[in-house]
């Protein structure tokens, strides 16, 4: 048996999904024990998926940089003697005593190196750790949506922060990119969907599970009463019940339409419209890793967040867009949004979500 690194990193990512499938798919038809057995399989492979994708990255960019000590002779020595078309580590793999770098230091090299970022940092130290209990110790997750989350927000990871260095590699690039009818996958060409209906691809998987899926997912978190969300729902439901909110729609001519709301899911879609036959809307996305919903307009620009954990609301006075679903995010955007006076943090009450409510309707009669 031989892998090269990515062609490795490649087939644990695939051992990890098919794992993953095979528990979100039949959660509630599938005995206890087999769903654990492959929650611990899937976590297990996902987290040396990723170690190996972040190494095959790193290579690219500094074939020495994942050994321990990049600059000892049997490197310096591996590296004078091999042909132009055979990489360093496909020599090296033959020497047991050639030390590559930790989990951690991998990742640390690749958010210095690519992205700089805080959450994708977290999000895949958090993997590493939990695998490493699941490993060598146990783990006793209460929840089933906070597997979820850790798995969400990896698979975010991968497809919006690593997808543009692994497009770029011509051993693996293609179980990327490939949704034809027929799709590329480590055991060679397959349908596009399988006999559940399911992708056979990363790429339709990731877009359906970032995006479609993520109202799922909101919804399983409504059930966690750690994530706060129902306190906001709470909040909401009486926030438009209240005879300001009725005031405030005759003060702006606006009438408001909530019928399509899925309010205990904390799924929203608002629907306004103006004495004069203006329309617009509010829609809502979740953001999992950030415990958050933001409620956009028609153009796609931000209403007000609420961040859930920490009950604050920034309320947008100014239109800015937000990320898609496949794009990746900043950093807490909201803050520097706010650092540029583009919307104010407020502690999440009754009152400030009509205020958020009224900045919106001030916006709308302004266009």
């Amino acid at each position: 048996m031989k892998y090269s690194l990515a062609e490795n990193a490649a087939s644990s990512l695939h051992i990890a999904l098919e794992h993953f499938k095979a528990f979100y798919y039949n959660s509630d038809e599938i005995p206890m024990s087999i769903l654990d057995e492959n929650i611990k399989i899937s976590l297990s492979f996902l987290e040396n998926a990723i170690e190996l994708l972040l190494k095959t990255i790193l290579v690219v960019d500094d074939e020495t940089s994942i050994y321990v000590e990049p600059n000892c002779k049997t490197i310096k020595k591996a590296m004078k003697k091999r042909p132009k078309q055979i990489t360093l580590s496909d020599i090296l793999i033959k020497d047991s005593n050639v030390k590559t770098i930790t989990y951690t230091d991998a990742l640390k090299q690749y958010n210095t190196k690519f992205c700089n970022s805080d959450k994708v940092y977290n999000i895949l130290t958090r993997l590493g750790e939990t695998r490493n209990k699941i490993t060598h110790l146990g783990i006793e997750i209460l929840e089933y949506d906070e597997i979820l989350i850790i798995f969400f927000n990896v698979f975010d990871v991968i497809y919006n922060y690593l997808y543009p260095q692994l497009i770029k590699l011509d051993s693996i690039g293609d179980y990327f990119i490939s949704d034809d009818f027929l799709v590329t996958t480590v055991h060679g060409s397959k349908f596009l969907f399988d006999e559940n209906f399911v992708y056979n691809n990363i790429v339709d998987f990731f877009d359906e599970l970032l995006g479609d899926c993520r109202d799922y997912f909101c919804a399983m978190r409504v059930k966690n009463p750690n994530t706060k969300i129902v306190d906001f729902i709470e909040l909401f439901k009486i926030a438009i019940s209240d005879k300001k909110f009725n005031a405030l729609c005759d003060i702006y001519k606006i009438n408001v339409d909530f019928s399509s709301c899925e309010v205990e899911d904390n799924s929203y879609i608002i629907d306004f419209e103006f004495n004069n036959g203006k329309t617009d809307f509010i829609i809502s996305r979740y953001l999992p890793y950030y415990n958050a919903t933001a409620f956009f307009d028609e153009g796609g620009n931000i209403a007000f967040i609420v961040l859930h954990s920490k009950e604050e609301i920034y309320i947008y006075s100014e239109p800015v867009s937000y990320p898609e679903t496949d794009e990746p995010e900043a950093d807490e955007q909201w803050v520097d949004d706010m650092k540029k006076g583009y919307c104010e943090k407020m502690n999440l009450s009754k009152r400030n979500i009509l205020k958020a409510f009224e900045k919106f309707f001030v916006r709308l009669q302004s266009l």
